[in-house]
């Protein structure tokens, strides 16, 4: 499915009854600490060269290609709003980064750093499929310390299930290929694998293949319902998945060499909750995907949007695409003036508080992710998804309960 046949969930309009309780202007002001950016989402461009079943972007047919004069424009935005903290990362993401050439990101990032290297720490990411790495590409990864994501689901089974050429084959031998050619060339990388209910039956051998591989960090996502992607295989298999949790926890208590991301984000938590934010005098837990501009995504014609990235030019009849300028044009912050922010804002900020009232992981999440209670819910002011319990909660549980476990343990040994 692709841009041709793109799915806007059209859900029922708020009567005025229903619309959000009204609020003051907003004003960027009325944050404590100011407003940040940390992520720098660029979509240099939407297209990609692989067919994954489960991916939710709306163009990904599109050639289009972000300009440097637009990537520095990006940078340079968040510096005129001072937007700008002690650390930015930049993530190239979108389509498959690695369809555009290797002289834009030299030019590119350089243009970026010119902007703005000498106020923060600055970093770039890049998630890639792996399937064009070549000599020139990890050199480009060194060149510029670039830290690079694999997007690979395990074995070649699960992998080539979902995760084919436009053709309708397979890209596991190329995704390990350029797995090779790093290791090769001394590039360091982590990987992504989204996590589908056929993951479930073998999480032995799901680990295995990474260790196989030199992966030592992992993220597990899973198959979202969002955008053109309608239904998630985990929608009835939670209790599955909970099983696959407590394995994979096994196995890193264990003391695998396999660092899972959910779990590694779990421990971190418990040990110190997440740092809070003041709005209007109102304390929260900071989460990035609901605070405006901790996260900016500009597309590759230089419209942006906030919070969660997976919004950007996604359709919505209550939303549009979820546009909210473009770099061209003006700041990120003069946004803040139009309707379209003021009615996402105000959305957004009823949901997390509809999560501080009902939500005991609440000050472990700050609010959850809006893309999802969009896709999931129909609505950005809703609560609980799929995603909180698989992303979140089940992962946090799980740990919490196996530390617990172990501290009885240790007091009354032989119980």
């Amino acid at each position: 499915m692709h841009a041709a046949t793109s799915v806007v969930r059209w859900l029922p309009r708020r009567s005025k009854a229903d619309a959000p309780a009204s609020r003051e202007p907003f004003d960027p002001a009325d944050f404590q600490p100011a407003l940040q950016t940390r992520l720098l989402i660029l979509q240099a461009t939407p297209f990609c060269n692989i067919d994954c079943d489960y991916c939710y972007l709306p163009d990904r047919d599109s050639t289009a290609r972000m300009s440097v004069a637009t990537a520095r424009l990006a940078a340079r935005r968040l510096r005129e709003d001072g937007l700008l903290g002690d650390e930015l990362t930049v993530v190239w993401h979108a389509g498959e980064p690695l369809a555009m050439p290797v002289s834009f990101y030299d030019e590119a990032i350089a243009a970026i750093e010119a902007e703005i290297g000498a106020r923060c720490e600055l970093t770039h990411s890049i998630q890639t499929n792996a399937t064009l790495i070549d000599a020139a590409w990890c050199a480009l990864f060194k060149r510029h310390r670039i830290a690079v994501g694999i997007s690979i689901d395990g074995p070649r089974a699960l992998h080539d299930a979902h995760r084919r050429t436009r053709s309708g084959k397979g890209t596991f031998d190329r995704v390990v290929r350029g797995m090779a050619l790093l290791r090769e060339h001394g590039v360091p990388f982590h990987a992504i694998a989204v996590v589908t209910d056929a993951t479930f039956t073998d999480p032995d051998g799901f680990c295995a293949f990474f260790e196989a591989q030199g992966v030592t960090e992992l993220g597990c996502n899973f198959d979202e319902a969002e955008g053109l992607h309608l239904r998630s295989s985990l929608a009835g298999r939670e209790s599955a998945h909970a099983a696959f949790v407590t394995r994979l926890l096994d196995r890193a208590l264990a003391g695998g060499a396999l660092r899972v991301r959910e779990l590694q984000t779990a421990f971190a938590l418990i040990a110190q909750p997440l740092p809070q934010y003041r709005w209007r005098g109102h304390a929260w837990p900071a989460n990035t995907q609901a605070q405006p501009f901790a996260i900016v995504s500009v597309a590759a014609g230089g419209d942006f949007s906030s919070f969660s990235p997976e919004l950007l030019g996604q359709p919505s009849n209550d939303h549009g695409d979820f546009v909210l300028g473009n770099v061209a044009r003006a700041g990120y912050l003069a946004s803040t003036a139009s309707p379209r922010f003021q009615r996402l804002w105000a959305d957004i900020a009823r949901g997390v508080e509809a999560c501080e009232r009902g939500c005991s992981h609440f000050g472990f999440c700050g609010g959850g992710a809006p893309a999802n209670k969009f896709y999931e819910n129909g609505d950005l002011a809703s609560t609980e998804t799929l995603y909180c319990r698989t992303m979140v909660k089940r992962p946090f549980d799980a740990v919490l309960a196996r530390l617990e476990r172990d501290r009885a343990h240790a007091a009354n040994p032989l119980e």
